[in-house]
């Protein structure tokens, strides 16, 4: 058995562990019980879709083994009710936040990230490497395998109020992804259940062609029914927990470790995404090794990482801010990162922290749970130049049980989609959408790629287009239609000057006008300016936000004062009456000193006609704005554009933006043509092309073909596919253009010059 167990220990392969079954059922006489004692198994088993979500679970039972011995080392107490409170009393980590460690190279840090590790071995196939994670927690005693680590669908989590555990199936969803699975774990001695390690096998048992309708797992165990053990030292296997995934199918994770995306690295922090505890990730593949030495790297979470940094990448955040908000009978934090335009590809530079269609991570205790789509800050925030450069968290560690039951799914793959989605949702857009500095930020980098062309060409061109989208509208009932927009100077936005932090504060003044409008039943935000140190304001001993009368309104939270600037958040009742008027104080009481105010008065008011919850008020008509992009122009290189690409719409609050590229294959061609006659030839075909090009783009993103296209189960398609469909629908109506101005090319070509003449 001794021998045994050290090829187990040391083996990779599917091969090596064939062998060793062997051996086992020559000399032993395994027999073999199906997983969570079901022999239905495999629906629950393989009801994950992600290899990715299944491997993360292992990590979260590693941090919930490592924390639940050092409760058991602390007297096993009572007044731990998350493990952000354990993390914090426990380790040291302030607030339970890797984010409030400002070194992470620290001994204390990096010893308590080699507790947790994940490590990728060379197993028979390439693109399928074995996996590892171990950890040095409590371990499990050989009978105690089918109550925990083998069960399904166990609540032996759900009193452990300091654990991550709760809303998952465990590791078990990992076993659907390879073949073999070997688990070894010795107890730790403070839980006084026998020095031994224990281990098994795990496998899929197909059933049998023709025999059974679906196949099984199921794991080794003695001919009289117990987990195989044995008696070893301490340091032969030290105590905790072994399980190592024989050749399995991670997906797209199988890149070098350290590589940005596609790689343990990437998977690590973005499904991690704030984690409680820090874990070590290591590359023993030969693909991994650095001059013959294995790459060995500390996960501490994109949340930190976008926060803090480490190397280049503090120059990657422009800006940062969350808030704190009330929601339902619990709270939510939101935190938000806007990416630098500065460096090469700033356009990709999301890919490294998530998908760029997914940029909002819904988290709970810092593992990802699911996320919302891009749309939100594209169409609902109308920030399309942060697009892909805008980073959001929505952390619901403290939501109240009945928001997380109607929210999270049992896989952690997505979340819900309930009305609880659609309110969170909703939170996330009344938060951002109050950040004034999302809103420059926004218009700084539109104002990089506006190159004016100020000719009456262009100003008609504009006219006959804006005329084309509004008959369309008209006919079709499309809503709302558009002005053209005047050829004036841009008038840059500036970035309100930071203000010296003084102590004590001498002053707090709000700067949303008096008599403010509110929707009824809506959130709404307040603004303010102060000389007060920013964390006065996340104490609620010392910051208070006051409405008269109550039945107007509540409190709902406030986002972290920056540079001076802070934002308090608002709800008004569903019943305050159109006309009711309130007061809003907000007051900050500093420790043993002078107590500051400041207030505003605020009117309800209903939502306008012809608004809805997603643009309340927004009742004017937006301009057509056309930009000609070039091989030369700043738009074209942070898109990564070429000779194929067509055009784009970008939409915020006051203008749709219709970039055309100039130097498209086919336009090319067209004015190779045209060249041959006349300067005037050249800008008659380019105008005619850009109009129809520009209506074609504003019709292919007006019908919102993502909202039409549905799978068969209700659910949308993905983001990635949609753009693919557009970017194909834009292709085909570029060849239709400049078909019809090929056939016409003699008209049109004619009809400037004899304007001219």
């Amino acid at each position: 058995m001794k021998k045994i167990f050290e090829q187990l220990l040391n083996a990779n392969t599917a091969r090596e562990i064939t062998d060793i079954l062997e051996v086992l059922t020559e000399d032993f006489e395994i027999k073999w019980l199906p997983v969570g004692g079901r022999g239905n198994n495999q629906s629950t088993i393989n009801m994950g879709t992600d290899p990715a979500a299944g491997l993360v679970e292992r990590i979260t039972n590693s941090i919930d083994a490592v924390l639940d011995l050092e409760w058991y080392e602390q007297g096993c107490p009572t007044d731990i009710d998350s493990p952000r409170l354990a993390a914090q009393k426990w380790f040291g980590i302030q607030e339970g936040k890797l984010r409030n460690i400002k070194d992470a190279s620290g001994k204390s840090i990096q010893e308590l990230g080699k507790r947790i590790s994940v490590t990728l071995k060379d197993s028979e196939r390439e693109d399928f490497p074995t996996v590892e994670i171990r950890d040095y927690g409590t371990g499990i005693k050989g009978e105690d395998f089918s109550k925990t680590i083998l069960s399904l669908n166990d609540n032996n989590k759900i009193d452990k109020l300091h654990q991550m555990g709760a809303y998952g199936q465990g590791g078990s969803t990992a076993l659907s992804f390879n073949t073999f699975t070997i688990i070894i774990s010795r107890p730790h001695k403070i839980l006084k259940k026998g020095n031994g390690v224990s281990f098994t096998i795990v496998r899929f048992n197909d059933g049998g062609v023709g025999q059974k309708k679906l196949g099984w797992y199921e794991y080794c165990v003695s001919d009289k029914l117990q987990t195989l053990s044995i008696d070893l030292p301490e340091d032969k296997f030290k105590s905790g927990t072994l399980v190592r995934h024989i050749g399995m199918d991670i997906g797209k994770y199988k890149a070098k470790i350290t590589g940005p995306t596609s790689s343990l690295w990437y998977l690590a922090h973005h499904f991690m995404f704030d984690t409680v505890l820090p874990f070590t990730i290591t590359g023993e593949r030969e693909s991994d090794l650095t001059k013959g030495k294995k790459e060995n790297r500390i996960v501490l979470g994109n949340n930190r990482r976008l926060t803090l940094g480490g190397g280049d990448e503090r120059e990657l955040t422009q800006y940062k801010n969350d808030a704190s908000l009330t929601f339902k009978d619990g709270k939510v934090t939101i935190y938000w990162w806007v990416l630098t335009i500065e460096g090469e590809k700033p356009w990709d530079r999301i890919k490294n922290y998530t998908q760029a269609s997914q940029p909002i991570i819904i988290t709970f205790n810092g593992q990802k749970q699911g996320h919302l789509l891009n749309s939100i800050i594209k169409t609902e925030l109308k920030l399309p130049f942060l697009e892909k450069y805008l980073v959001v968290q929505i952390e619901c560690d403290q939501m109240d049980n009945e928001s997380k039951r109607q929210l999270f799914s049992s896989t952690r793959e997505n979340t819900r989609d309930t009305s609880i989605k659609k309110e969170l949702e909703r939170l996330v857009i009344d938060t951002l959408e109050a950040d004034d500095e999302l809103k420059r930020l926004d218009k700084e980098r539109r104002d990089r790629y506006l190159q004016k062309d100020e000719t009456e060409a262009m100003d008609k061109l504009k006219k006959r287009l804006a005329s084309r989208i509004n008959h369309y509208l008209k006919a079709t009932g499309g809503g709302s239609g558009v002005k053209a927009s005047e050829t004036s100077q841009t008038v840059k936005t500036k970035k309100q000057p930071p203000i010296p932090i003084n102590d004590p504060p001498t002053f707090l003044e709000i700067t949303t006008p008096d008599d403010k409008e509110v929707f009824i039943g809506k959130t709404f935000s307040v603004k303010f300016k102060t000389d007060a140190h920013p964390n006065l304001f996340s104490n609620p001993d010392w910051f208070f936000a006051v409405m008269e009368p109550h039945s107007f309104g509540s409190f709902t939270g406030s986002a972290r004062v920056v540079d001076g600037y802070g934002i308090a958040y608002f709800k008004t009742s569903d019943a305050v009456e159109e006309g009711a008027e309130a007061k809003i104080t907000l007051e900050l009481r500093p420790p043993r000193q002078k107590t500051i105010t400041d207030t505003v008065s605020v009117i309800a008011a209903p939502l306008p006609e012809g608004s809805d919850d997603k643009n309340p008020g927004n009742k004017n008509a937006p301009k057509i704005e056309i930009i000609n992009v070039n091989e030369n122009h700043q738009y074209y290189k942070d898109h990564n554009w070429n000779k194929t690409n067509v055009a784009s719409v970008e939409d915020d609050q006051d203008t749709v933006y219709i970039y055309i590229n100039d130097s498209n294959q086919h336009l090319t061609k067209l004015l190779e043509r045209a060249q041959q006659y006349s300067t005037q030839a050249v800008d008659s075909i380019k105008n005619r092309y850009r109009e129809h090009v520009g209506f074609c783009a504003f019709m292919i993103d007006k019908n919102k073909i993502e909202e039409r296209l549905q799978t068969e189960d209700g659910k949308t398609i993905a983001p990635e596919i949609i753009e693919q469909i557009k970017t194909a629908d834009l292709e085909n109506g570029c060849e239709t253009v400049c078909g019809m101005i090929s056939d016409f090319f003699e008209y049109i070509r004619t009809e400037t010059e004899e304007t001219v003449a």
